[in-house]
């Protein structure tokens, strides 16, 4: 699916272009925006969708070609 590696690409890299995992990705996003911020709100409801496409995403990535 296209949007399972568009969401791979954002929930991996930080805003500086930094690698990340999905966790630390999450995380990033809490302590930049704070726990009540509407964005953070919607990353935590989104937040299981968004694991299980990283998950599809590299499980595919490691199929061979």
């Amino acid at each position: 699916m296209s949007s399972d590696a568009l969401w791979y690409a954002d929930m991996t890299t930080g805003p500086d272009g930094q690698d990340f995992t999905v966790m630390e990705r999450l995380a990033e996003i809490r302590e930049r925006y704070g726990p009540d911020d509407l964005v953070t709100r919607f990353w935590k409801k989104a937040e299981p969708a968004l694991i299980e496409a990283v998950r599809r995403t590299q499980a595919r990535a490691a199929q061979p070609m």
